[in-house]
């Protein structure tokens, strides 16, 4: 394989495009060529405003054709031409594992670019699992980023009384009816916990997922939980300080729960069978069935050599980009 490319954050902490010579695969793995990518917006932007290393590729959301396998890789079920997803970088070629967490084949059904969300659908599945919605729950989502919008599609059809989406920009709320909010709020209105204890008949919310990774969010959740509520860190919190009042917290008889996808197993037990693997595999059945309907979250759609115009974009344009898509 000749000359590809690659999205870089370079040391000087800057994205930018890197030329690179693909890797052959090992024997467990499989060549990818790319045909579109999805930006993490909340992970790489993050990591963009920490990063004070070396040279960093980016992504992990890449969906694309096999064009070479390994020696052991063609006994995996896999082959030439086969459309899978990945936890791939954003780049031209890229080589991944055959391990089932790794990879996972695109059914006839999904479209390449409704594929490159099975990463994150995952991440907010894990979510939703470790949160145990009941039937009947009051559920507020905080963050209308990507990853909150797929945790409110999911939890939309874990039977909640009410769902409540939670963001600073109008057009997201819009978008979160369309993934089955059934209320939406400024969450930067004065009388915030005024409109969820009227939603709510004055309970309070029973469950919130708090998906936009700012630390300060955490002090609204824990004013608008009931007294006994669950509080899921959804979203990587970044800006890691802050002074928190937890006499609230204490008063209430809060739980306070995080959500990191990575610590999701890759080999299911009897006593939890949510598997890396299976979250994956169960946000692609949810595409291809039409449960989950991802279209509305898709804003731009990019050449990846505008990996530049992307980041400005999702960094200074939140209330008109959200799900962006590079193309190769």
């Amino acid at each position: 394989m000749g000359k590809s490319c690659r999205v870089v954050l370079s040391a000087s902490e800057t994205v930018c495009i890197q030329d690179y010579t693909a890797e052959a695969p090992g024997p467990d793995e499989v060549q990818i060529e790319t045909m579109c990518s999805l930006i993490s917006a909340g992970t790489e932007l993050g990591m963009g405003e920490t990063w004070s290393g070396g040279e960093k590729t980016l992504g992990y959301s890449n969906v694309g054709r096999i064009v070479a396998l390994g020696a052991n890789a063609r006994g995996s079920g896999y082959g030439l031409g086969d459309t899978v997803v990945s936890l791939a970088n954003h780049a031209t070629h890229v080589v991944a594992s055959t391990a089932p967490q790794s990879l996972a084949p695109v059914p006839k059904t999904v479209s390449d670019e409704h594929a490159t969300f099975v990463v994150l659908g995952s991440v907010s599945l894990h979510g939703l699992h470790r949160a145990r919605i009941e039937l009947g729950e009051h559920v507020v989502v905080s963050g209308m980023g990507v990853v909150g919008q797929l945790a409110l599609g999911l939890a939309a059809q874990c039977g909640c009384e009410t769902l409540t989406a939670l963001d600073l920009e109008a057009k997201r709320l819009e978008t979160a009816k369309s993934m089955g909010a059934t209320n939406v709020l400024d969450a930067g209105s004065a009388d915030l916990k005024e409109a969820v204890d009227e939603i709510t008949g004055g309970r309070g919310a029973d469950l919130i997922i708090e998906a936009s990774g700012y630390p300060e969010a955490l002090l609204t959740a824990f004013d608008l939980a009931r007294i006994g509520g669950r509080i899921m860190c959804l979203g990587s919190i970044w800006h890691r300080k802050i002074s928190v009042d937890f006499m609230d917290f204490h008063e209430k008889e809060l739980t306070l729960v995080g959500c990191h996808q990575p610590k999701a197993p890759t080999c299911d037990t009897l006593y939890y069978r949510w598997t890396q693997q299976h979250n994956r595999r169960q946000i692609l059945a949810m595409l291809a069935d039409g449960r989950l309907n991802v279209s509305k979250l898709i804003t731009h759609r990019l050449p990846f050599t505008q990996v530049e115009e992307a980041y400005r974009l999702l960094r200074a344009e939140k209330g008109k980009a959200l799900g962006i898509i590079l193309t190769y």
